[in-house]
């Protein structure tokens, strides 16, 4: 047990100090086995190995495609005409809850996380500078609407984190339907009525939009938005993937590439260059995949470990619930490697056979697992909160609270409320 806490500090360590992650969980599983007393490059081969392969064969195509998706409704103008449209639908007395719910409606229909930050950024400014909004809150705002409750919590979006457990549980993305859409109306919720919030008590306090030289080259970006695809047609391609992937109830892959195919179809003349587009989507996608498969594979060495039988033993010894046991897990490990996806991962690896044997719904460890992974994964050193910030020229200290409260407090009591219903709903 304790090989297996020092193993999770040093990967814990080298995630938060930018050490590159394939690298860090390569050590750390290394280490792990080591100190265990298994042989290493023996377990290296026979249990890291295919414990990272097999999330890359099951997952590639879904990353593969998901990027691909979202970068076709970048380039085309989609995600943009989405966002203005739902921006300026809620005008400028209700700015704020306009660029979140945006953020929303994007990552629900499957647009990935890293486009709606660049697509959302200048329409949201352009937003806030209309109804007179401290740029501050901003980031907040994006991260609320693209991390929490449309990411993770809400059934029936093709959003990594509600696809992941599906082959490791043989479930959909419609699993623990009532326990999502509950936890997550509280979510959404909370997040309203704190921008709001803040947003009014920023004005009573005199503070105002603030404008640099980056932020006037933003706005003029967000002014040179009038050729824009009508929206009717930019939420084509999202309604398309949500009823193939939900009412036709096909694959998650298919439900992509009709999606994008859609969106080809209606828009292809506002794409410069195909190729760019399908080159982007391989070369991130395959970063992103490996990037968390080498941490999943860590996971499949901690399993192989005799601390591991321990450790359960200990964790069921406390009393705690195994619904409970399960979502904590999975939320340490993503906070703890800056990855919801690896966190999520690590724990369907280490603990979803055993917990299934137990007699546990798989529905609802999938619905726990996806919630939980959108808990602590947006830390401070989670890359795309450094990203967030770092392209809108803000620091952690101006700003990081509007991100914390809504992408971790409020995740968390969604989370509670979640593991409540399923204690109460499903009991073992």
């Amino acid at each position: 047990m304790l090989a297996i806490l020092l193993s999770l500090i040093v990967l814990i360590v080298l995630a938060y100090r930018k050490v590159n992650i394939i690298f860090a969980a390569i050590l750390s599983a290394g280490l792990l086995a080591l100190l265990s007393g298994l042989p290493v490059l023996d377990t290296m081969l026979t249990n890291y190995m295919p414990g990272t392969a097999g999330f890359v064969e099951a997952n590639f195509l879904i990353f593969f495609f998901s990027v691909f998706f979202g970068r076709t409704m970048e380039v085309t103008g989609s995600a943009a005409s989405i966002s203005n449209f739902l921006a300026n639908l809620l005008g400028e007395r209700f700015a704020i809850l306009g660029v979140i719910f945006s953020g929303a409606v994007l990552v629900y229909g499957g647009v990935t996380t890293l486009v709606v930050i660049f697509s959302l950024y200048p329409i949201a400014l352009n937003l806030f500078k209309r109804a007179d909004i401290p740029r501050k809150l901003l980031p907040g705002a994006i991260a609320a609407g693209s991390f929490t409750f449309a990411a993770a919590f809400f059934p029936g979006t093709p959003q990594l984190m509600n696809v992941i457990p599906i082959p490791y549980l043989n479930t959909s993305v419609n699993a623990g339907a009532l326990i999502g859409l509950v936890s997550g109306l509280v979510v959404m919720i909370l997040i309203s009525l704190y921008f709001l919030w803040e947003a009014k008590k920023a004005k009573e306090a005199g503070l105002h939009f603030d404008e640099d030289e980056q932020v006037r080259e933003s706005l003029e970006q967000a002014s040179q938005l009038e050729k824009l695809p009508s929206p009717l047609i930019a939420i084509l391609p999202i309604l398309v993937i949500l009823i193939v992937l939900n009412l036709l109830k096909m694959n998650v892959v298919i439900a992509m590439i009709a999606g994008i195919l859609t969106n080809l179809l209606l828009l292809y003349g506002n794409i410069e260059n195909l190729n760019d587009v399908i080159s982007y989507a391989g070369r991130n996608a395959a970063i992103t995949v490996i990037s968390t498969a080498a941490i999943v594979g860590f996971g499949s060495v901690v399993r192989e470990t005799s601390g591991f039988a321990n450790l359960i033993a200990s964790v069921e010894n406390l009393g705690a619930h195994p619904y409970i046991n399960f979502s904590a897990m999975t939320t340490l490990v993503a906070g703890a490697t800056g990855s919801g996806t690896g966190g999520l991962g690590i724990a369907l690896e280490a603990l979803g056979p055993s917990y299934l044997e137990m007699g546990l719904n798989p529905e609802v460890l999938h619905r726990l697992g996806s919630i939980a992974g959108v808990g602590l994964d947006s830390l401070p050193h989670n890359s795309a909160v450094v990203m967030i910030l770092v392209i809108r020229g803000l620091s952690h200290r101006e700003t990081y609270k509007h991100v914390f409260i809504p992408t971790v407090v409020f995740t968390l009591i969604g989370l509670m409320v979640a593991v409540g219903m399923a204690m109460l709903l499903y009991p073992i």
